[in-house]
């Protein structure tokens, strides 16, 4: 019996532990291809200034081309120390190796391994001097390998010794005033800093400057408190200004008593002058991060906050379920359902309790390409990875949501060497996913196109200046210049990126055309007699067209605008709205006249659908809404978060770029990349507009608003002779300066704008007309220095003269800039 008892406990057991192994392998394979998103792992760096953090630095998984790290620049005192904080976030610090290298990244100047830390709290410090010297006022790439437990991570700032700064009155400044802006007893202090006048409206927090009301500025009726505090980063500094940023996030109460959660980006320029700290530009942009919460859909209307108007959102055919982006996430919401889905997002949903700021990361953005009507979206983001498999990775990946299945599949990941400021200015030009499974890209002047299917790439066109390449709004329709020249092509081909056709519109003898973009998915281009394309006797240059059209895919005109005697000079296309740029022969020249319109009548299938709208309120000024409908009053949505399918394959494909040896300008303003130009001239302008700074490609300063010294006398025998000569022929100029630097035509610049360069002891060849050209050899606050390669003799002219007589000749200005010396 108890043999019998026995053997029946041993198969009861093999029994419930077969039925335990069956359920679990049922299990597996119906759930473990499916997982949540990872937490966010990587450690934090920062650089410590006068003892306090700055310049935070998040990790990257991968070494990163350091010329296009431009996050944050640490100056450096004549002892050149350097103190680094490390938060480990759950990571053994092995070892921290430090490189210093030219600001190109072309040559290494120093490097060296740190181990021994100090504890400092939660943190790691360690406190290091450079050997090697380094030349004054100009900037170098230092960049960090940590090595830790789990692998290696990459960390990037600049650093720059330079005399005379006031780096920790600036950082001091920054943070004190943020703080005030919450403590209603420090009013007088904030107003007297604030330029407040009538050119700003002081309704929404979404973009409040030194011109808002001190209310706008202290907050108003938001009643906001600080969830997690700033740390200043610093970027661009000189003897005059500093430039320091601050990114941050608060939490306000609305009417349900919700918590909202903002992010807040501040800008500070400030002028130290020994005894008193001016405020020369502040900016701040608060934007509300879209929860999900009981009070974001109501009567026909999704409640986006305090956010930009600029919503992207796309639509499927019946209206019934639209995705949009908001703030760093992607959700998709079903009308009829009355389910929202936040179907990207790196934060957790409890981001307010469990805040993260590593998930918060602002370096990343969204193309929705479409939406099905089984609510699936294809989409496409690009940037940092802030958390999940890819973390501290940066690229561009796409993505098809399942609606069913409620899961997310990555297809592809493109990795990139730049920062997500560099190569954001690529994606934005173009990103598209067909419906057969073909990824169109546009990086590096190539147009790539991707096989997502079988993780393969073609080049569809290279070489390709971004003046003569243009998408429609859906970006299924594009079209380039073939020649690649703006003012002298005879060919536009245009390309359906769902069918792959091609078609070519060619100009009839005699004749130029010139593509400028789409009104949705219609071109519009100008025709021009090559007679009428030319440089008056006001020695201004005209593209002057008899013709504009519209015209479809099909090759069918939609419009055509002619008017007799009337030239079309320029054509500007916004939000359906074309602006003629008009003009009329008189008298051996080009007379502008009134400009005129065409209005595109035709809605989108999303504005038929939805719209934006703007409210003022009380308690958070100005915000957006998507409205969806009148007549539905969903309220209370179900909210769901997707799951990630678990591959086995690897979805990565690296991109031969080869290398693009344009000489591109960067503008920086606002404590960020503004815009990349192969122009100076218009580099130095928008600059000058936007209170910033301009580098070449090697990273040199070109130009930089604020920094130009009172009077400056260059010593003229140390200027070439073939740049004394003063000629105004460029190609001239840079066949006798060779490798030795790069011409700069600044034609157009207003003289306060081209007298940086003399400051920076660089000669500006001008000219005066018909009395000839002259070289800008010093200035003072009165009269500029001009040398006279006919007499070889320098003369002063006063400031008011100087700028009527090189106005009048056309604000003809071209200087060099000498290659870097290491």
């Amino acid at each position: 019996m108890k043999k019998i008892l026995t053997k029946a406990g041993i198969l009861l057991l093999v029994f419930i532990l077969g039925v335990i192994g069956f359920s679990s392998l049922m299990n597996k394979e119906t759930t473990d291809n499916k997982m949540d998103l990872e937490e966010a792992t990587l450690p934090v760096m920062s650089m410590k200034i006068g003892g306090e953090k700055a310049n935070l630095m998040y990790g990257h998984a991968g070494q990163m081309q350091v010329d296009f790290m431009r996050e944050s620049l640490t100056p450096l005192e004549t002892d050149k120390e350097l103190t680094v904080s490390i938060t480990p976030n759950g990571h053994k610090i092995k070892d921290l190796v430090y490189e210093v290298r030219t600001s190109d990244g072309s040559k290494v100047i120093e490097n060296d391994k740190i181990k021994n830390f100090k504890k400092d709290g939660e943190d790691k410090t360690v406190t290091f001097s450079l050997r090697k010297s380094i030349l004054m006022n100009q900037e170098y790439s230092l960049a960090f390998t940590l090595t830790t437990d789990e692998g290696e991570y990459y960390y990037y700032t600049r650093i720059l010794q330079r005399s005379g700064l006031n780096t920790e009155k600036y950082l001091q400044f920054a943070k004190q005033f943020s703080e005030d802006t919450f403590d209603s007893d420090a009013r007088s202090e904030i107003v007297s800093y604030l330029e407040s006048d009538d050119s700003t409206r002081n309704n929404s927090f979404l973009d409040v400057n030194i011109h808002s009301s001190v209310s706008m500025v202290m907050w108003g009726d938001l009643n906001p408190s600080v969830l997690s505090e700033g740390i200043p980063v610093i970027k661009d500094i000189n003897g005059t200004t500093g430039s320091v940023t601050l990114t941050y996030y608060i939490t306000a109460e609305d009417d349900d008593k919700n918590q909202e959660l903002y992010q807040v980006e501040e800008f500070y320029r400030m002028r130290y002058d020994g005894s008193k700290m001016y405020l020369l530009n502040f900016n701040r942009s608060t934007k509300q991060i879209f929860t999900g919460d009981s009070s974001s859909i109501a009567n026909g209307r999704v409640n986006l906050g305090v956010t930009s108007k600029n919503v992207q959102y796309v639509a499927n055919k019946t209206g019934e379920i639209f995705a949009f982006v908001q703030q760093g996430d992607i959700w998709s919401y079903n009308t009829a359902t009355n389910k929202l889905v936040q179907v990207f997002s790196f934060r957790k949903q409890d981001a307010i309790q469990n805040f993260d700021a590593r998930e918060n990361i602002s370096q990343h953005d969204f193309k929705i390409i479409r939406v099905e009507e089984s609510g699936d979206i294809d989409f496409v983001v690009y940037g940092y990875m802030n958390r999940g498999e890819r973390e501290g990775q940066t690229g561009t990946a796409v993505y098809h949501y399942y609606s069913d299945q409620n899961v997310l599949e990555e297809k592809v990941f493109i990795p990139s060497l730049s920062s997500y400021e560099f190569m954001k200015q690529d994606v934005q030009v173009l990103s598209y996913v067909s419906t057969d499974n073909m990824l169109y890209l546009y990086q590096q002047k190539k147009l790539y196109r991707i096989n997502l299917s079988e993780k393969t790439y073609e080049v569809v066109k290279d070489g390709i200046d971004t003046q003569c390449f243009f998408t429609s709004n859906s970006n299924r329709h594009i079209a380039w210049l073939e020649e690649m020249k703006l003012f002298d092509s005879s060919n536009i081909i245009e390309l359906d990126l769902e069918t792959g056709e091609q078609k070519k519109i060619t100009a009839s003898d005699g004749t130029r055309i010139r593509a400028f973009g789409f009104i949705n998915e219609d071109l519009v281009y100008g025709v021009a007699d090559e007679s009428d394309i030319k440089t008056d006797s006001t020695g201004s240059f005209y593209y002057a067209m008899n013709e504009l059209r519209i015209q479809n895919f099909d090759g069918e005109l939609v419009k055509s605008y002619a008017e007799d005697g009337v030239y079309i000079t320029d054509v500007k296309i916004s939000q359906g709205l074309i602006e003629l740029s008009r003009a009329q022969w008189q008298n051996d020249h080009y007379a502008e006249i009134t400009s005129d319109h065409i209005m595109n009548n035709v809605k989108t299938k999303e504005e038929e659908v939805a719209s934006i709208a703007t409210v003022t309120t009380t308690r958070q000024a100005g915000i957006t809404r998507l409205v969806y409908s009148d007549e539905n009053k969903n309220k209370n949505p179900l909210v769901s978060v997707p799951k990630w399918m678990v591959l086995e394959d690897s979805t990565t494909l690296e991109l031969d770029e080869g290398t693009d040896d344009t000489n591109y300008y960067y503008v920086y303003a606002n404590g960020g990349l503004y815009g990349i130009y192969t122009d100076v001239a218009s580099a130095v302008q928008e600059a000058d507009a936007q209170t910033g700074v301009v580098l070449n490609r090697a990273q040199q300063y070109v130009w930089e608003r604020g920094n130009t010294k009172t009077k400056v006398t260059l010593n003229v025998a140390e200027i070439p002779d073939w740049f004394k000569s003063a000629k105004t022929d460029v190609s001239y100029l840079e066949e006798q300066l060779g490798d030795g630097g790069t011409v700069m035509n600044l034609t157009g610049c207003t003289l306060e704008e081209v007298l940086y360069q003399v400051s920076a002891q660089r000669p500006v060849i001008v000219s005066l007309g018909d009395a000839g050209n002259r070289v800008i050899v010093g200035y003072d606050a009165y009269n500029t220095l001009l040398y006279n390669p006919a007499d070889q003799t320098t003369s002063y002219m006063g400031i008011n003269d100087s700028t009527a007589a090189f106005e009048a000749a056309g604000n003809v200005f071209i200087s060099y800039i000498e290659k870097k010396i290491e």
